[in-house]
């Protein structure tokens, strides 16, 4: 279950919630108003997240192009005069 802290707690207690988050390399939910409002996370995993997110757009773009028509490198080289 992810860790949750209001804001105000937030607000009073910024360096302890931090510390929180680099020690257990847990996310922490930040509720404001009764509704989820932010994710404090490590920067790790942020950098994990970003990096998967990379990939998955890497491959829908691959999966986009499979059924292009290719050109073998004798054509291009051809057509380059090489």
């Amino acid at each position: 279950m992810i860790n949750t802290v209001s804001i105000t707690d937030l607000k009073q207690n910024t360096a302890d919630v931090v510390k929180r988050v680099k020690i257990t390399g847990k996310s922490v939910l930040i509720i404001q108003r009764s509704e989820p409002s932010a994710v404090l996370v490590d920067p790790n995993y942020y950098e994990i997240l970003e990096k998967s997110l990379e990939d998955l757009e890497d491959l829908k773009v691959i999966e986009e192009r499979k059924e292009e028509s290719t050109v073998s490198s004798k054509q291009v080289a051809k057509k380059l005069g090489l």
